[in-house]
């Protein structure tokens, strides 16, 4: 019978955690993060924003060489941009790829890589997996989150999650009165 009432419970409330975000719509705050870049002559600026478009202010900034030493500290202004000055570095000292690597410390992380040997190819690389020419691109360029997920799949893994804690619950429950019927 304490099983059937348990059971029914958590009918109810899967009914209204499903039928309550259908019945109030209201936006996503989760995000992921990416960026964009302007080029000329002697420096490289990346905006980083956020996927709905917030810009990454005071985000820090590492550049690190190939070899792991840091070329250059900094953080991001207000508006998420960050300048990478190569205009006064002679060919023989630049480096022959840098590291960009931009953390907000609230676990945002974007990486890029960006090859300066040659101004008329150079080429940047997000996360070492594609490649897109440095040009003037407008467009934010990165992946969303892990929880930039549809209206649906969110539901669904909501309730899914809480499926899954009832459900070990109940059986919790059930070991709890065998054990109490044994003694």
């Amino acid at each position: 019978m304490m099983a059937r009432t348990g059971f029914y419970r958590l009918l109810v409330l899967m009914a209204l955690l499903i039928a309550g975000p259908l019945a109030v719509p209201a936006p996503a705050h989760a995000h992921g993060a990416g960026w964009q870049i302007e080029d000329s002559a002697d420096t490289k600026t990346y905006g980083f924003r956020y996927t709905d478009g917030s810009p990454m202010a005071f985000a820090e900034v590492v550049v690190t060489t190939k070899d792991g030493k840091v070329w250059q500290k900094a953080r991001t202004d207000r508006i998420g941009q960050f300048s990478l000055g190569l205009g006064g570095t002679s060919p023989q000292d630049a480096p022959s790829e840098l590291h960009i690597k931009v953390a907000d410390g609230m676990g945002h992380v974007v990486q890029l890589t960006y090859q300066p040997t040659d101004t008329a190819n150079a080429t940047v690389t997000p996360g070492g997996e594609q490649t897109a020419a440095a040009s003037s691109a407008t467009a934010i360029q990165g992946t969303p989150a892990l929880f930039d997920l549809p209206i649906w799949a969110s539901i669904l893994f909501g309730c899914s999650i809480l499926a899954n804690l009832f459900g070990g619950l109940m059986l919790w429950q059930r070991r709890q009165m065998a054990r109490k019927q044994s003694n």
